[in-house]
């Protein structure tokens, strides 16, 4: 009787024509073939492929193009975990910046040449160091998971070079630049609007989402709970945080209390929304930015002020005030404490002072010998 092969064993023959076939089963039950000119060339074939199956590398389709792997890996893996501002963004990227490109390539042939053409290309071409990288991370992710289901021997994403966008600095306003701002606003009816983002530290779509039933107002806080996006062909839509520590608990100054009970009183549309238009309907986020770009130029205020730039100042002005940082990441909703600091540490120089103050305090009596 003859002896069984193993579930991967394989086996080598020589054909009529004189070619030697090399044959191993893979793991989902297909068979893949080897035509070799010598009997030594099909066994080293049939080896490397013994070994790959039973290190959990085997590729399971050579044929797949990337550009069809990735339509699947989006549809069935990134977008049922992204939010919608996400999943719009990397609908463009890979419409516009990367099936067009590499699409064609099949998935086991893609290379970290065909990568690193790509970004210096984008780059070349206008793009910025930010939007590439961008790229580069939507590729990444995809063949991680195509290295998951045994597509792909490893992710080639890994052995690129990838573009470091420019950081640029954190610039909050000054007080003063605060005052004059609020000044510029006064008798408009978005003046609430500014102040509850300088006041509580709220994103634009957090605010713009803002309803009455998430004002608390025995406690004195805000809940915050969905934030608004636009998104082209479907309007304004409300959907959940920025992410978990998003969903957050603010509380509110005693100048923002009183300036959202004076709105609420003398409000002359009743609408579920906390600033909304003469329709009782939300802002849209540009509308927002085009009143705050026309509010700076009224008040003479830098044109380069973003409005982003008030939640930047709502967190630099309790770090001078010598808050908790770990508290002020709580309350700005930072998903890290690394972010809190990286982004704002620089203006902390009075933490830094009283630490280098407190340390003399220990260290006092002590010569320069380390005797007392």
């Amino acid at each position: 009787m003859a002896k069984r092969r193993a579930h991967n064993e394989g086996s080598i023959y020589q054909r009529k024509d004189g070619l030697w076939a090399a044959q191993v089963l893979l793991p989902s039950g297909k068979r893949k073939y080897k035509y070799s000119k010598t009997q030594k060339e099909a066994k080293d074939w049939l080896q490397k492929e013994q070994r790959a199956i039973a290190d959990g590398l085997v590729v399971i389709d050579e044929k797949v193009l990337f550009g069809d792997f990735l339509d699947r890996w989006f549809d069935e893996v990134a977008k049922p975990l992204l939010r919608p501002a996400t999943i719009a963004v990397h609908e463009t990227v890979i419409r516009l910046h990367i099936k067009p490109e590499i699409g064609n390539i099949r998935l086991t042939q893609l290379s970290p040449a065909h990568l690193q053409n790509l970004y210096f290309r984008k780059l070349k071409s206008g793009l910025s160091k930010r939007t590439v990288k961008y790229i580069h991370t939507v590729i990444r992710r995809s063949l991680s998971q195509a290295l998951k289901w045994g597509l792909v021997a490893r992710n080639v994403a890994d052995a690129v070079d990838v573009p470091k966008p420019n950081k640029r600095a954190v610039e909050p306003l000054t007080p003063p630049q605060v005052a004059k701002l609020l000044d510029t606003l006064k008798g408009d009816r978005l003046y609430p609007f500014y102040v509850t983002a300088i006041g509580c530290g709220l994103r634009r779509g957090e605010l713009l989402a803002l309803t009455w039933d998430c004002v608390d107002w025995d406690q004195g806080v805000i809940h915050v709970k969905k934030t608004l996006q636009s998104f082209k062909g479907k309007g304004l839509v409300i959907g959940e945080p920025k992410s978990e520590s998003s969903r957050r608990v603010v509380a509110m100054p005693e100048f923002v209390q009183q300036t959202l009970a004076d709105l609420l009183v003398n409000r002359s549309v009743i609408s579920d929304y906390v600033f909304c238009t003469s329709h009782g309907t939300p802002f849209g986020p540009r509308n927002i930015v085009r009143h705050f770009k026309a509010t700076l130029k009224k008040g003479d205020l830098p044109s380069t002020i973003r409005l982003h730039d008030l939640r930047h100042t709502f967190v630099s002005l309790l770090l001078s005030q010598n808050v908790p940082p770990k508290d002020v990441q709580v309350m700005a909703g930072h998903a890290d404490f690394s972010t809190t600091m990286n982004l704002y540490g620089h203006i902390m120089p009075g933490a830094q002072r009283e630490a280098a103050k407190k340390m003399d305090k220990l260290l006092d009596g002590f010569t320069a010998n380390g005797t007392a």
